[in-house]
């Protein structure tokens, strides 16, 4: 509500970003006090201190909220050119198996024949399906409609 009445008063958003902090919500903590970082430098805030100080807290919000709990996990399962519909079902439920935290929702790319990371150790020309997990069901939703949409294809 503080905010709503006074949007330029950085402390509110100092305030914000402390709440959202004990939430576990870092993202939305930095955001907040980066606001709170701007409009104190904006309203020509006394202090270079205060201003470093916030931009500090800033930072290791964003640094806590990189660093936090992970929201998806990867297998890559061996694929050969057999029926593609029997493996997807069986690297599925092969991901719930291992991954039993990260159900909300699993997508196995249908598309992509993938190659294992450089350091992993992998047969020469094995390919793989990729299967991702996610703990946000939302977030899951969005990168698989974000990978499988159809480009537009422009001519010349």
């Amino acid at each position: 509500r503080s905010i709503i009445q006074n949007p330029s008063h950085f402390c509110s958003h100092l305030r914000q970003a402390a709440c959202f902090r004990r939430l576990h919500r870092y993202s939305e903590a930095a955001r907040s006090a980066m606001v709170a970082e701007c409009l104190y430098v904006l309203a020509e805030g006394a202090g270079l201190e205060t201003s470093d100080l916030i931009q500090l807290y800033w930072q290791a919000m964003t640094q806590e909220a990189l660093g936090g709990e992970v929201s998806f996990s990867v297998l890559y399962t061996p694929f050969e050119k057999e029926d593609k519909d029997d493996k997807i079902k069986e690297a599925n439920k092969n991901f719930a198996e291992k991954h039993p935290d990260y159900v909300q929702h699993i997508f196995t790319d249908r598309h992509g024949i993938h190659l294992l990371p450089e350091r992993a150790e992998s047969h020469p020309d094995q390919q793989y399906l990729l299967t991702l997990g996610f703990r946000n069901k939302e977030i899951g939703k969005t990168v698989e409609k974000s990978v499988t949409r159809k480009l537009p294809i422009f001519p010349g």
